[in-house]
């Protein structure tokens, strides 16, 4: 049956807009700009060749980025004046991208950028206005960078070798992606319990909802970063190499990943069979951080070392968060004390920081226990110059026999009130294996499902024996029960 849809709502383009309202020298600046952009596409491109197309590219897109750093720097004006609100918005984002034909999340990224221009980056600012930043370069500062207070102090603090400025420096020579990862590293340098309140935080948000829409259904969700890459690596895989007429796009290519993914699991019998296939995701461990995880885990975090020492820095910023210390809340723990970073930190002695995953994205501390409990490591020894001198493997995982035995005597995931099948679940280390030195035997394996698998992790909680069944004992000392 068709369905009369009504007619769009007439409205003024916004670049055509009364500018009779302005201060004169603003008027004028905008007509000069409207009038050259209107000359410029007068012209064409017939007259160009390729080196002179590529010359008139490289300035449109200097001055792209400087424009749309200026309209981002105009918002929080708009906001705070609140004449906005009038029309009912139901956010000031919102109403951005109805008035200025926006999508949501470009409005979203936009007054976030706006907002920590003026309040967080002065100097960011001032080199993105002039073109000597991108606007590209600004908005992964304005998402990474002032997030926490701790984050916010580091910026401004003007004796830091990484504060604003350091950041401000590398983003104006740096590619966006490298440079992207550093912020990140340094987000997580400067604050690494902000990265494990968030990663807390996302498991508590996670969701998939995969409803019927008309002739399809709709699937929307948000994952964490663990689940994001696992179904990444996932769909990667599943996905061939597209043929020379195959005109689909990326995201119709991806959809039929997840679709064979699932056909996959189905027609193999993946599911309640006692089999697992084991996770495929890259994590890169710095040494001294496997050797924190061994020696000082069941430790409160130590003070801070001396500035300079990259080694005892590194050792500090991956040191086990299950020291007993309060929480804010169950597998939120409080927050630790920082080093004054240095520029060697972070960029001297390469890409690596702390744990990442194969991309460079730094791994929770959280999350890095949990991963640590059962995995296959890979050990990787590089000389000064980052060339590969050497790879060794230790296998420390439940599998073949000792994965057998542990499921004939589990049967399902042991949480309690949890009867998840061997299928999605994997072996656990009771006594963990590389901070506690447990073994990896019957005895000292448990089956946990992945969802608990990491809560056991996150809230820190403990495991042990008592008679013949499995007895778990949160961080605050009770014993949960399967109600």
């Amino acid at each position: 049956m068709a369905v009369d849809m009504p007619p769009p709502p007439t409205r003024e383009a916004p670049w055509r807009v009364d500018a009779s309202c302005l201060p004169t020298e603003y008027a004028h600046a905008l007509e000069s700009i409207l009038a050259g952009v209107d000359e410029l596409a007068g012209l064409g491109t017939g007259a160009l060749d390729g080196p002179m197309a590529a010359t008139v590219t490289t300035a449109l897109a200097s001055l792209t980025s400087r424009l749309e750093v200026l309209s981002a720097r105009m918002l929080p004006v708009v906001e705070v004046d609140g004449l906005w609100a009038l029309g009912g918005a139901r956010s000031f984002s919102r109403w951005a991208a109805t008035e200025y034909r926006w999508s949501l999340r470009t409005a979203q990224a936009r007054v976030r950028l706006g907002r920590a221009l003026r309040e967080d980056l002065p100097l960011t600012a001032q080199a993105a206005t002039a073109g000597d930043v991108a606007a590209e370069d600004a908005q992964i500062l304005a998402a990474l960078a002032p997030t926490t207070e701790r984050r916010r102090e580091a910026l401004a603090d003007r004796e830091s070798e990484c504060n604003e400025a350091f950041l401000v420096e590398h983003a104006a020579r740096m590619p966006v992606d490298q440079f992207r990862l550093l912020a990140r590293h340094w987000s997580a340098a400067v604050d690494p319990d902000a990265d494990d309140r968030g990663y807390v935080e996302a498991s508590d948000r996670e969701f998939v909802q995969v409803d019927r829409l008309g002739d399809g259904y709709h699937l929307a969700g948000y994952l964490t970063v663990e689940h994001g890459q696992t179904l990444r690596a996932a769909l990667r895989a599943i996905t061939p190499v597209p043929a020379a007429d195959d005109t689909r796009t990326t995201g119709q290519r991806r959809a039929q990943a997840l679709g064979d993914l699932a056909r996959v699991v189905l027609d193999h019998g993946l599911t309640g069979t006692g089999r697992a296939v084991r996770p495929h995701i890259g994590v890169l461990v710095p040494y001294e951080t496997m050797c924190a995880l061994a020696a000082g885990a069941a430790r409160a975090t130590p003070a801070s070392p001396e500035v300079g020492s990259t080694k005892d820095w590194r050792a500090v910023r991956d040191t086990t968060l299950r020291a007993e210390r309060p929480a804010s809340r169950p597998g939120v723990p409080q927050q630790r004390s920082a080093p004054r970073l240095t520029a060697d930190m972070l960029i001297g002695l390469g890409t690596s920081s702390g744990p990442e995953f194969q991309d460079g994205t730094p791994v929770p501390r959280a999350l890095l226990d949990r991963l640590a409990c059962d995995s296959e490591i890979n050990r990787y020894v590089f000389g000064p110059d980052s060339e590969l001198l050497d790879v060794g493997r230790r296998h420390r995982t439940f599998t073949g026999a000792l994965r057998t035995a542990i499921i004939a005597r589990d049967r399902h995931c042991r949480f309690p009130g949890c009867h998840a099948p061997p299928a999605i679940s994997e072996g656990h280390h009771v006594q963990h294996w590389s901070r506690d030195h447990g073994s990896t035997s019957v005895e000292n394996g448990i089956l946990l499902c992945w969802h608990h698998h990491d809560v056991v992790h996150r809230k820190r909680i403990e495991i042990h024996r008592r008679g013949k069944r499995w007895v778990f004992v949160d961080d605050a000392g009770q014993e949960l029960t399967e109600s």
